[in-house]
C-alpha cells in the first residue's frame, strides 16, 4: 500500500535524524545546481541519466516517472535516460537519503518526491539542496496567507495537495446518505458499516489548537469509534469497493478514490463542511544528488499545465494554488461553506505542541471503542 495515502503522522524514524545532523556536511554534493534555465540544461546534458524512486502507487510509480521523463526530455531537449526504482515510505526513503548523505554515498534517488513529515525531518536533518527556482519555472503557483509552495531557502516545493474527507461506495452510500458534515456518519443506520484509520489520519490534524480543536475531536472521535466496524489503513479502497465497508472517516486525501473511479470502480469522497487538511506533496533535490540539474528540472517540469496534468492523471493530484487546478474546487467548497482549512506544511507541523499525544490518544479511543 502507498504509505503516502496512509498517513503523514509523526514516525519513530524521524527521531534518528537528531544523531545524523551531526554528520551530513560530510556528504557528497556532487555540485551545486546552475542559476540559469540554459546552465540547467547544460548540466542536465552532462549528467545524462535521472534515478527516481519512491512507492510504485505514488505519482504513477514507474509509469508516471517515464511520462514525466518525456514531458522534460521533449520541453527542454534532452535525451535523458531514466532509472525508477520503487522505494519505501516517503519518511522511511528520506531516512535512507539522510543515513546515505552521512556516509558520503549518493542518494537512491535524484530527486525526492514525498510528504511534509518527511521534509520536516530532512529540513532537520539538512541534507536538502538549495535550488534557484525561480530561474527554471515558467510559471509560479499563487500563495496563501502563510504558506508559500517554494520554500524561501530554495529547498523544496510543493507541487500538488491531497485533499482530507470522506471516501464512500457510491452504490452503498447516496443523495441525501452522503455526508456532508462530520455527525453524519453518526447516524444508527451506519453503526458497524464504517471503517476508521488506525492512525486517526485527518482527525488528528482538526484536534489542533485554531482548527476544531482537542476537545470537541476527542469527543467526536469516541461517539465515532463506537459506529465504526473496523479499523483500515488509507489505500485499501478495495476494502470500500467490495462492500465491506460503506465509509472511511477520515482519508489521508482521497486521491485513489479519483482515480478508481476512472476505472469504474464505485468510490468517491466528500470533504464536509467543517474543514480540511490540504496535505501538500512536495519535490526536493538532496545533497547527494548525482544528477541535481536534471532532478531540479524534472520538478519545475511539474509546474507546467502539462506536468500538473500528468500529476492529476496518473495519481488523482494537482496543486490547489494554480487557477486551473481540480483540488482547487475541493478547497473552495469547504471555504464557501465556512469551513475551515489548514495546510500541512514542514512549518505548520514545527509550530505544533502536542501532535504527537493528541494522535496516540485519538488512536487508542478508536482501538478502544470510546472507552
Amino acid at each position: 500500500m502507498s504509505a503516502q495515502r496512509k498517513s503523514t503522522r509523526l514516525r519513530p524514524v524521524s527521531l534518528i535524524f537528531s544523531a545524523l545532523v551531526l554528520f551530513v556536511f560530510a556528504a557528497t554534493t556532487h555540485g551545486a545546481p546552475a542559476a540559469t534555465v540554459a546552465q540547467f540544461v547544460e548540466g542536465a546534458k552532462k549528467e545524462g541519466t535521472i534515478r527516481g524512486q519512491w512507492s510504485q502507487n505514488s505519482f504513477g510509480g514507474s509509469e508516471g516517472f517515464a511520462e514525466i521523463l518525456a514531458g522534460v526530455n521533449k520541453k527542454y531537449g534532452l535525451g535523458l535516460k531514466g532509472q525508477f526504482t520503487p522505494g519505501p515510505d516517503m519518511q522511511a526513503l528520506m531516512l535512507r537519503i539522510a543515513q546515505e548523505a552521512a556516509a558520503g554515498q549518493p542518494a537512491s534517488t535524484d530527486l525526492y518526491m514525498g510528504n511534509s513529515q518527511a521534509i520536516f525531518d530532512a529540513l532537520k536533518a539538512q541534507v536538502l539542496k538549495p535550488v534557484e527556482w525561480t530561474a527554471i519555472l515558467d510559471r509560479r503557483p499563487a500563495t496563501e496567507p502563510g504558506f508559500d509552495p517554494i520554500a524561501s531557502d530554495g529547498t523544496h516545493m510543493a507541487v500538488a495537495t491531497a485533499v482530507v474527507g470522506i471516501e464512500y461506495n457510491t452504490n452503498l452510500v447516496k443523495g441525501a446518505d452522503i455526508p456532508k458534515r462530520l455527525e453524519d456518519v453518526l447516524n444508527p443506520k451506519w453503526k458497524g458499516r464504517i471503517a476508521s484509520t488506525p492512525y486517526a489520519a485527518g482527525m488528528r490534524e482538526l484536534a489542533m489548537p485554531g482548527f476544531l480543536g482537542r476537545e470537541y475531536i476527542v469527543e467526536y472521535t469516541k461517539k465515532l469509534s463506537k459506529q465504526i466496524g473496523g479499523l483500515i489503513r488509507c489505500g485499501e479502497a478495495e476494502r470500500l469497493t467490495s462492500g465491506e465497508f460503506v465509509m472511511l472517516v477520515l482519508t489521508c486525501g482521497g486521491n485513489d478514490a479519483t482515480v478508481l473511479q476512472r476505472s469504474g470502480a464505485p468510490l468517491a469522497q466528500t470533504v464536509v463542511q467543517e474543514g480540511t487538511v490540504l496535505h501538500m506533496r512536495y519535490a526536493a533535490v538532496p545533497k547527494n544528488s548525482r544528477s541535481p540539474n536534471a532532478a531540479a528540472l524534472f520538478a519545475a517540469y511539474l509546474f507546467t499545465p502539462e506536468g500538473q496534468a500528468l500529476l492529476w492523471k496518473h495519481d488523482g493530484l494537482d496543486l490547489h494554488l494554480f487557477p486551473d487546478s481540480h483540488m482547487k474546487k475541493d478547497v473552495d467548497t469547504v471555504r464557501a461553506a465556512g469551513g475551515k482549512v489548514v495546510v500541512n506544511t514542514p512549518q505548520w507541523l514545527g509550530s505544533l505542541k502536542g501532535y504527537s499525544e493528541t494522535q496516540k490518544e485519538l488512536e487508542k479511543i478508536l482501538r478502544e471503542g470510546g472507552r
